[in-house]
């Protein structure tokens, strides 16, 4: 199985596959047995959609080809298509990535195989997520390859307990992905730690963001003082975060990116949440149902780009905001900008050039939130 299986046009890795080419344009290369790639470094040659795509199908078919007449059963899935070397129909599905449809059609084979030992080869922590999640439809004996070795998933299950380990993937989208953004200065290692001696009214609370429906206050209650706890100062039980941000900046004197979330941030990072759980709880779903994200905490910018909705409510009263413009001669990258110290992007009420050299306006704000996982922060 080859990732990308299926692009879509209005996809939400839109944004990060364009972070990835690091502002080289795409090329597209044509995908043929004698398409010379020698001297085309890997990322280069992967910049376009379409040539990934269009791989995807040549490696699928050419794999099974190889594979004719082998005592070998060989499956490979691109673009929709899932194929075999044997007599065997399979549905077509509208995956998008790899990371779900090889645990669906892990699943499908664990209902035929379930004493068979399965194995997972992958350097990516949301196929592990997504994998410890779904272990109960799965082979007893299922394990990951990964980077750093081999993991068996049945002791991980075992030690989360069934509800943890369901909303794990919620949990993981909830504290930070791709899709999704992060809390500033918290790590995945953190937010693990205190996800393990939270109580059950977390885990259930989690797993209502993939259910269609508004949120129950009780549901929001939770996960606010989730994010409370971690903020607070060792000795300090404050769990609604208007009052936390109020003693974290009086009390603490701290600094604007070491305070939680507005409440208004925070909703809209739940609504991104909601969609991307609900994309991870189809997982073994073949046809999964698609989901429009402007209604998800997203908009689009003028170049047709799907971007996080930061919030809509605003983080001062809008005298206080416009009373803060910075005089900068450089490119606002650091702390001597008085925007950057108040947590603020840069507008055209500042002197600086906004519209050319300026890194702290909202489009670059949100391009740097927007990183990568680190592979290694659940290990």
């Amino acid at each position: 199985m080859y990732d990308c299986v299926y692009y879509k046009p209005d996809s939400l890795k839109g944004k990060t596959r364009e972070r990835r080419r690091q502002g080289k344009a795409p090329v597209q290369y044509k995908i043929e047995d004698d398409t010379k790639i020698n001297h085309i470094p890997l990322t280069r040659f992967l910049s376009d959609e379409k040539t990934k795509a269009d791989l995807t199908v040549y490696l699928a078919e050419a794999t099974i080809n190889c594979k004719i007449g082998s005592p070998q059963l060989v499956i490979t899935s691109a673009s929709g298509k899932t194929r075999c070397n044997r007599d065997i129909e399979f549905e077509d599905n509208n995956h998008e990535e790899a990371d779900t449809l090889m645990i669906c059609l892990a699943t499908k084979s664990s209902q035929r195989c379930p004493n068979a030992e399965l194995v997972f080869f992958t350097p990516d922590t949301d196929v592990l997520i997504l994998v410890i999640a779904h272990y109960d439809q799965l082979c007893k004996r299922t394990s990951i390859s990964m980077v750093s070795g081999i993991i068996h998933i049945q002791p991980i299950w075992r030690a989360l307990g069934r509800e943890k380990a369901q909303a794990l993937p919620v949990f993981h989208a909830f504290t930070g992905t791709d899709n999704v953004g992060k809390f500033s200065g918290i790590s995945k290692t953190k937010w693990f730690q205190q996800y393990m001696k939270a109580d059950v009214g977390l885990p259930r609370a989690l797993l209502k963001l993939p259910v269609e429906g508004d949120l129950t206050q009780e549901v929001k209650d939770e996960l606010e003082k989730f994010v409370c706890l971690k903020y607070c100062p060792k000795g300090v039980r404050i769990t609604n975060i208007p009052d936390l941000r109020w003693h974290l900046f009086c009390k603490q004197l701290a600094e604007s990116n070491k305070l939680p979330p507005t409440l208004g941030a925070l909703e809209e990072h739940i609504k991104r949440v909601r969609l991307q759980s609900r994309v991870w709880y189809q997982t073994t779903i073949m046809q999964q149902q698609p989901f429009e994200p402007l209604q998800f905490g997203y908009y689009k910018d003028t170049d047709d780009q799907l971007l996080p909705v930061t919030t809509l409510v605003l983080p001062a009263p809008q005298a206080i905001i416009e009373m803060v413009r910075c005089q900068c001669k450089t490119n606002c990258s650091t702390l001597r900008c008085s925007c950057q110290r108040s947590n603020l992007p840069c507008t055209e009420l500042c002197l600086c050039d906004v519209d050319g050299e300026c890194t702290n306006d909202e489009d670059s704000n949100i391009m740097n939130d927007d990183s990568e996982n680190d592979d290694n922060d659940y290990l």
